[in-house]
């Protein structure tokens, strides 16, 4: 499985897929795909244990639905553009190190993915970051892509080191 980030202002992310591997996305979020790849949309993946799971996944701003895209007999490639400006961001999540990204970030994940509701452990943060108290949680152990709207800013931290951020950013 290869990936590659297109353009740059409103980015698209197209995952190239060797026969037999698959990507899950939410419902909906294809911009467009070869016709190798094969989709299957059902309420059960990303982490979801039947329809609370999926319930979960709602409240976290995913939709009840997820779609596996499958390359079947032969490689093929699937995209996923942004909404809005911005930037694609590839993720490593281990166990005991998921992500709490902004509603409906999550683009596309590997079939180890959780997707679940995270809240806002202050009132401050949800009542003044401008994200709100609901956002979306990664966990699992999988590879994952998001689209974070505005420039990214990566800044690595010394073990120990700490950096204070505006919740809306």
């Amino acid at each position: 499985m290869e990936h590659y980030i297109l353009g740059t202002t409103l980015p698209a992310l197209e995952i190239r897929l060797q026969a037999g591997e698959s990507i899950l996305a939410d419902s909906g979020e294809l911009s467009w795909m070869t016709d190798s790849i094969n989709l299957r949309t059902s309420t059960q993946g990303g982490g979801g244990k039947g329809l609370f799971g999926a319930i979960k996944r709602v409240v976290g701003g995913g939709t009840l639905f997820l779609t596996e895209y499958s390359a079947n007999g032969r490689p093929g490639a699937v995209t996923f553009a942004t909404k809005m400006p911005g930037s694609i961001l590839p993720i490593n999540i281990e166990p005991g190190n998921g992500y709490m990204i902004h509603r409906h970030g999550f683009l596309a994940g590997t079939t180890g993915v959780q997707i679940s509701a995270g809240f806002q452990k202050t009132l401050g943060a949800g009542i003044f970051g401008g994200e709100g108290f609901v956002l979306q949680k990664l966990s699992g152990q999988a590879h994952a892509w998001i689209g974070l709207s505005g420039e990214v800013v990566i800044i690595d931290l010394a073990p120990g080191e700490t950096l204070r951020a505006h919740p809306g950013h």
